[in-house]
C-alpha cells in the first residue's frame, strides 16, 4: 500500500463530508433515542400493571402512534436530504482523488464550493489525514483494487450491524412477551401498553436492517464482478483498449459505491472503532493476496504483439 498525498481542496472535501456524516448519525441517535424511550415507557406500563384505558397508558400509546408517524412522514425525509449530501461529498473526494469522470446522469450536479467550505470550516474533529492509502499496482488496477477494498470492508461492517440490530429487536420483542405473560396482561393491554409505544423502534430498526443487509449483498456482488474482471483483463497486459474497458468499470463501481452511501447511513463511530484492528488486518491480508493473484495472472506481462496481415 502506497501513501498519495491529499491536496488542500480535497482535503477540505474530507472535512465537509466528515461534518455530513456526522449530523446524519446524530438524526439516527435522536430517531433511535425516541423510539427506545417510548418502547422502554410502554414496557413499564406493562410492568406495572397500568390499566389500558388508563391515563399513562393512554399517553405513552397516542405518544407512540404520533412518534411513528413523525418517522415516516417527516424525520424519514429530512435525515434523507442530510445524507444524500454527505454521499456527494464522499463522491466528490473520490472521484477527483480516482481521477474518474463525474456521472451527472446518476448524482446530479456537485456541492458547490462555497458550501464545501462553510461545512469544512464546522469541523472539530482530529486532524485530517494528509494521505490516502492506495495499492501498488498501476492504474487502473489500483483505483479497482481500492474499490473493492471500500466494498468489502463497508459490506462486512454493514452486515454486522444489520445482524446486531435484527438480535436487538428479537430481545426486546422477547422481554416484552414475556413481561406481559408474567403479568397476565390480556392480548388488547399488550398491543395498547407494548406494541403501540414500540412501534416506531421497530419501524427504524426493521428498515435499518433491511437497507444495510441488502447494501451489504450489494456491495459483495459488485465486487465479485469487479475482482473477476480485474483477473481477467490482468493476462491481456496494459494497452489502451484494457485500460479504457477498466476505467469503465471503476466509473461502474463507483456509482455502485455512491448508490449505497444513498440508501443508509455509515454505522455508529463506536460500532466501527469495535471492530477497527481486527477488519484492518483482514482487509490489509487481502489486498496483498488480490495484487498477488493479478501479478500471477500477468498482470506486469506484455500484450503479445499482433503480426500484420500478409
Amino acid at each position: 500500500m502506497r501513501q498519495r498525498p491529499i491536496d488542500p481542496t480535497l482535503s477540505h472535501l474530507l472535512r465537509a463530508t466528515a461534518v455530513s456524516h456526522t449530523r446524519v448519525r446524530r438524526l439516527a441517535a435522536i430517531r433511535l433515542i425516541i423510539s427506545a424511550v417510548l418502547a422502554a415507557a410502554g414496557l413499564v406500563t406493562v410492568f406495572t400493571g397500568a390499566q389500558p384505558a388508563g391515563a399513562l397508558s393512554v399517553t405513552v400509546a397516542v405518544t407512540g402512534v404520533l412518534w411513528a408517524l413523525a418517522y415516516s412522514l417527516g424525520l424519514a425525509s429530512w435525515a434523507d436530504r442530510e445524507l444524500r449530501r454527505a454521499a456527494l461529498l464522499q463522491e466528490s473526494f473520490e472521484v477527483r482523488f480516482f481521477r474518474l469522470p463525474w456521472n451527472c446522469v446518476l448524482t446530479g450536479e456537485e456541492i458547490s464550493p462555497e458550501d464545501v467550505r462553510h461545512l469544512s470550516s464546522r469541523y472539530r474533529g482530529e486532524q485530517v489525514r494528509d494521505t490516502y492509502g492506495m495499492p501498488n499496482l498501476p492504474r487502473p488496477f489500483d483505483v479497482l483494487a481500492r474499490q473493492q477494498l471500500n466494498l468489502s470492508w463497508g459490506g462486512r461492517v454493514r452486515r454486522r450491524y444489520a445482524q446486531a440490530v435484527m438480535l436487538g429487536l428479537c430481545t426486546w420483542a422477547a422481554v416484552g412477551l414475556i413481561t406481559a405473560m408474567i403479568r397476565g396482561s390480556t392480548i388488547t393491554e399488550l398491543v395498547v401498553q407494548w406494541c403501540v409505544p414500540s412501534l416506531g423502534m421497530f419501524m427504524l430498526g426493521w428498515d435499518t436492517f433491511r437497507e444495510q443487509r441488502g447494501i451489504a449483498s450489494d456491495r459483495k456482488r459488485v465486487c465479485g464482478l469487479s475482482r473477476t474482471r480485474c483477473l481477467q483483463l490482468a493476462a491481456a497486459g496494459r494497452n489502451p483498449e484494457t485500460d479504457r474497458q477498466l476505467c469503465l468499470m471503476a466509473r461502474q463501481v463507483q456509482d455502485q459505491l455512491y448508490l449505497s452511501r444513498r440508501r443508509a447511513p455509515r454505522v455508529p463511530s463506536w460500532f466501527f472503532r469495535r471492530y477497527y484492528t481486527q477488519d484492518r488486518s483482514d482487509f490489509d491480508a487481502g489486498l496483498a493476496e488480490v495484487r498477488t493473484e493479478l501479478i500471477a495472472g500477468g498482470l506486469h506481462a506484455r500484450a503479445p504483439r499482433q503480426r500484420p496481415a500478409p
